[in-house]
């Protein structure tokens, strides 16, 4: 019987299953920690927001740029044309302008705001990114 229980223990040797290599996955795990996750995941959402951001400003200003073409000289959709694309080209603006404010605060309050395993490794003695 303990000649079957060996035979059974050398063909189902856990610590030879490899984990699904994920393009998102780092192919050496040990190197990975949760602080270099969190911040993968903080840079995918920024991403996103500013994809998605820039996207509404694309849609904004072609129906801005749209209803001021077919306003046909009437002031009221002219001015409400003009005021559409004002708006979506500031709130742009404000969204290429988010990194340079986001880092202007960080240097003033001392914290790396835009690179987040760092900062919680000064925070946090003894963390690694």
């Amino acid at each position: 019987m303990s000649k079957i229980n060996n035979l059974l223990a050398q063909s189902v040797d856990i610590g030879s299953i490899k984990p699904v290599n994920d393009a998102r996955q780092p192919s050496n795990l040990s190197n990975t920690t949760v602080l270099s996750t969190f911040e993968l995941w903080i840079s995918d959402i920024i991403g996103v927001i500013t994809i998605l951001g820039t996207l509404f400003f694309i849609v904004y200003a072609f129906i801005a740029a749209f209803n001021w073409i077919t306003a046909a000289g009437d002031k009221g959709k002219i001015e409400k044309a003009k005021d559409r694309l004002v708006w979506s080209t500031l709130g742009l603006i404000l969204i290429v302008a988010t990194y340079a404010i986001i880092g202007l605060i960080g240097g003033i309050i001392g914290l790396e705001l835009l690179e987040p395993a760092k900062m919680i490794q000064e925070i946090i003695p003894g963390a690694s990114p």
